[in-house]
């Protein structure tokens, strides 16, 4: 249970974070609302982009199959390091041509480069991606609270969305940064925490070179593509990238970014593996918060409960903004169903409803290990669409659309068929490429005009 103390930070946090996202939200205009006036810098850049990347999927699920697989899910790591290498040079050509256009979101990228119907399907599965990291996210911090409190798992998830929405009603995209850089270092708080847990536990992982190929040839390739193609389809890193200053900061934060998050990577690598050791008998899924509950001593224990629910919201946040941005921005405006100056309320409003509904869905599924696999399967599929597109630009719409019909048939199918799991990631990616060559056969039929753009 968590000291007098513990509770304080806990408050605490709350506090500033509730304080800067309504200091930030006075007096702003629409840029700065949406995309913070397009001027991040190397580090708020930095901050935003690894934060946002260290929430539930990593903290949580990334331990959890450390738990259950050991160093094999290492390569859902070794993935994600190749896919940001390869984003970053995708990512210059992005950027340049997203400050030319005046791009907000991943969907401006489809609506300009491939006309309006590859534009509403990439908004869906955005949506569709950005909604259920935030359910995810939420379930995450939820458990987390209940393990250490005596609040119970329903006021958490409660509490957890009601604290979230207030700031982004307020600040927006800007407070989503500025709260990011208090996250990041929440974050590296608990890297401190995790080395000291090492260095303390009496359990000693032995990791050999071998281990990597112990799991099965599908787990092998489905957490090695999931983790490669996740960052070119990653809406929040895309919005990201849109709002830096420029090329250099955006190299620079890229870089940087890229360099904490293997750091992380490796030494929860380590600490997924002394729990294994030391606490055998676990749920996997709540391999990180007991394991941090039971061989930490009591302080640091409670100060590891405000640590990781920053984690977990500092992703939340931004799913929760991106995904009503998608709906507002991708979907609303485009289709001439929303004038550009209700474009704030409407925001606001859809944030309300988004976090509403997702605090229902994180009261009805409790088991985020799964479903996290239904998430990164949809986004690994749309990932590998836009690194066809950057290879080959003149790929025709028929392709594209296709494509992303049967990455949605890829990832809803067979978890409705055979439940979801690691190998629905290779699923996806199947379907992915099989609606590229349909999209093909059906270019030659009966071809489309030419792209908007080229």
């Amino acid at each position: 249970m968590l000291t007098t103390l513990d509770y304080l930070f806990i408050a605490v946090y709350f506090v500033v974070v509730l304080i800067v996202g309504f200091w930030t939200g006075r007096k702003q205009e629409k840029e700065d609302y949406l995309i913070a006036n397009r001027k991040l810098n190397s580090f708020q850049a930095t901050s935003t982009i690894f934060s946002s990347r260290i929430g539930a999927a990593i903290l949580l699920t990334y331990t959890a199959l450390v738990f259950m697989y050991g160093v094999g899910a290492l390569w859902y790591f070794i993935g994600s390091v190749l896919g940001l290498f390869v984003f970053y040079f995708f990512g210059k050509k992005i950027k340049k041509l997203a400050d030319e256009r005046k791009f907000y979101t991943l969907p401006d990228f489809f609506f300009y480069t491939k006309g309006k119907f590859a534009g509403y399907l990439a908004t869906l599965i955005v949506i569709i991606i950005m909604f259920g990291w935030v359910v995810l996210n939420f379930i995450a911090g939820a458990k987390v609270i209940d393990e250490y409190t005596p609040i119970s798992y329903e006021y958490s998830v409660i509490i957890i969305g009601v604290v979230i929405l207030l700031y982004l009603v307020a600040g927006g995209f800007s407070a989503v940064v500025k709260t990011d850089i208090i996250q990041t270092i929440g974050i590296f708080l608990l890297f401190i925490l995790m080395i000291f847990l090492l260095m303390s536990t009496h359990a000693k992982p032995k990791i050999e070179f071998i281990d990597l190929f112990k799991i099965s040839a599908k787990q092998l390739v489905s957490f090695f593509l999931a983790g490669f193609f996740i960052p070119m389809a990653s809406p929040e890193l895309w919005q990201r990238v849109y709002a830096i200053k420029n090329q250099q900061h955006f190299k620079r934060s890229l870089i940087l970014s890229s360099v904490f998050y293997v750091m992380i990577g490796v030494i929860l690598l380590m600490i997924g593996m002394v729990i294994r050791i030391a606490i055998p008998d676990l749920e996997a899924e709540s391999a990180l918060i007991v394991g941090f509950s039971r061989l930490l001593p009591a302080g640091l224990a409670g100060l590891s409960v405000v640590i990781i629910y920053s984690a977990v919201s500092s992703s939340a946040d931004t799913y929760l903004f991106t995904s009503a941005a998608s709906v507002a921005q991708d979907f609303l405006e485009k289709s001439k169903l929303l004038k550009p100056e209700k474009l704030f309320i409407t925001m606001r409003i859809t944030m309300a409803v988004m976090m509403t509904l997702g605090i229902i869905l994180a009261l009805i599924l409790r088991n985020f290990v799964d479903a996290t696999f239904f998430f990164v399967s949809m986004t690994m599929s749309l990932g590998f669409l836009v690194l066809v597109m950057w290879i080959y630009p003149k790929i025709n719409r028929h392709s594209v659309n296709f494509s992303i019909f049967f990455c949605l048939v890829g990832v809803i199918v067979p978890s409705i068929l055979r439940g979801i799991d690691e190998v629905l990631v290779s699923y996806a990616w199947g379907l992915c490429i099989l609606g590229l060559i349909f999209g093909f056969i059906m270019n030659k039929i009966k071809p489309l005009p030419a792209e908007v753009k080229k």
